[in-house]
């Protein structure tokens, strides 16, 4: 009996941690340096951080979830968020654009902007694109 209550309990910490983790990144997002509005319109001055942005990074077919941008070395990330109509069709792929702060890039394990050595590999980020994404946005019911 006491295992199951230890696993129940590990199981409800894990589910408030990535609540915690989903509102962190949604704050950072908010708080990041520069966020823009719609795809790739960065604040003037981003060329400090990165050079030359690449705007190849598509929401097309993406479900709802923060995105890593590989081409631009993780200092631009994407959310990407599916629009549907009353009939569940997706009737547009809202797509934005955030600019990590100067030293930082977009670690796709966390869904945070973070100092280069602490973020996972930029170049790897494309793996984790379904598993970091595949519960945002999705409240898990708690069991009490």
């Amino acid at each position: 009996v006491s295992l199951d209550l230890d696993k129940k309990l590990i199981a409800r910490i894990l589910n408030i941690q990535d609540i915690m983790k989903a509102e962190l990144a949604l704050l950072i997002g908010c708080l990041a340096v520069a966020a823009a509005r719609s795809a790739y319109q960065v604040p003037a001055g981003s060329e400090v951080i990165t050079s030359q942005i690449l705007t190849g990074f598509s929401c097309l077919g993406r479900p709802y979830g923060y995105y890593a941008d590989v081409a631009n070395n993780c200092h631009l990330f994407h959310v990407c968020y599916p629009v549907n109509d009353e009939s569940g069709n997706i009737i547009e792929e809202a797509h934005f654009t955030f600019l990590c702060g100067n030293q930082t890039v977009f670690s796709q394990d966390v869904l945070t902007c973070t100092h280069y050595d602490a973020a996972f590999p930029c170049d790897q980020a494309e793996s984790l694109y379904h598993i970091s994404n595949a519960n945002f946005g999705i409240i898990p019911e708690i069991l009490v």
